[in-house]
């Protein structure tokens, strides 16, 4: 299972200068790549995987995500689900390694990156099985639900487990392998080690038309507006993935990607782009559909 990394037996680790610029130059490549952790996050770097918040994230939302190694030349990555970012990083040298040790280096990290990839697919596999046990044994959407009320759309789709709804993430074989659990108040939660990427929940039986856009409440008003068939994408960088497997399952269909407009962060100091705008129109392009834009005073980021 994935930790959230410390070090708080080794009281030497954080006191360490050498470190403390290493951490200090690791974040602030982050922001320097258009991302800002709106969290503490120094104390909890390290070789395995954390998640936090970002500047621009929905409330209840951890986007950004963290891996960092300190030992021998420091090397991680960084990214953002919500802004499509991923990079790796690497400390800058003082003085060029022998051959000899940037091989056994090289090494190193190529054997961590196979046992992380190995943990990472066991925990998603792991968390798959608990989230089909949790799908059936659920019961159906309550439409008196405070969420869907506040939404004004239907529990189509999903399933009710306790207070949360339950919305399903299929990959395009049919497979279940995540939930996104959804609290009265809004709060999203996804199955902890869950898969994300290539996923998605469609609702509604395709016709002529197919819509694709990111949260369940923006999909569930537009099918209750059009009557179409509707694929709930979870996110901005999941658009294109979506958007391809709705045009080879259902080629004959129309495809509408439906966009966030989120405006507000093209005057964001690092973001500076409308990120839902953007990522619907790389959608619409990866499948010769079209772009939908709500309402800007209408918009609700479902």
């Amino acid at each position: 299972m994935l930790r959230e990394f410390s070090h708080k037996a080794d009281r030497s680790y954080r006191s360490a200068p050498m470190e403390q610029e290493t951490i200090a130059d690791f974040i602030s490549a982050m922001e320097a790549a258009g991302m800002r952790p709106a969290e503490p996050i120094a104390d909890r770097l390290g070789p395995d995987l954390i998640r936090f918040a970002c500047d621009g994230d929905g409330t209840g939302k951890r986007n950004g995500w963290a891996v960092l190694h300190v030992d021998g030349r420091p090397a991680g990555a960084f990214g953002n689900y919500r802004l499509q970012i991923s990079e790796t990083w690497r400390a800058r040298s003082r003085e060029r390694l022998p051959s000899a040790e940037r091989r056994a280096l090289r090494k190193r990290y190529d054997a961590a990156r196979k046992e992380r990839e190995a943990a990472k697919a066991a925990e998603r596999q792991e968390a798959a099985e608990r989230c089909r046990v949790r799908w059936n044994d659920a019961k159906g959407a309550d439409p008196r639900h405070p969420y869907l009320q506040r939404k004004r759309v239907s529990g189509e789709g999903l399933r009710q487990d306790g207070n949360r709804l339950l919305v399903p993430m299929f990959d395009a074989a049919g497979t279940l392998w995540n939930i996104q659990a959804i609290a009265p108040d809004g709060t999203k939660r996804f199955a902890k080690g869950g898969r994300q990427a290539g996923l998605f929940c469609l609702i509604g039986t395709p016709n002529a038309v197919v819509m694709v856009g990111e949260g369940f409440a923006t999909c569930a008003a537009a099918r209750r507006a059009t009557g179409h068939a509707v694929a709930v994408a979870f996110s901005a960088k999941n658009l294109t993935a979506t958007a391809l497997a709705m045009n080879a399952s259902y080629p004959d269909c129309d495809l509408v990607i439906l966009a966030d407009d989120d405006a507000h962060l093209i005057d964001h100091p690092t973001i500076k782009a409308n990120v839902g705008l953007e990522a619907a129109r790389a959608a619409a392009q990866a499948v010769g559909g079209r772009v939908a834009l709500p309402v800007r005073e209408e918009h609700d980021n479902g």
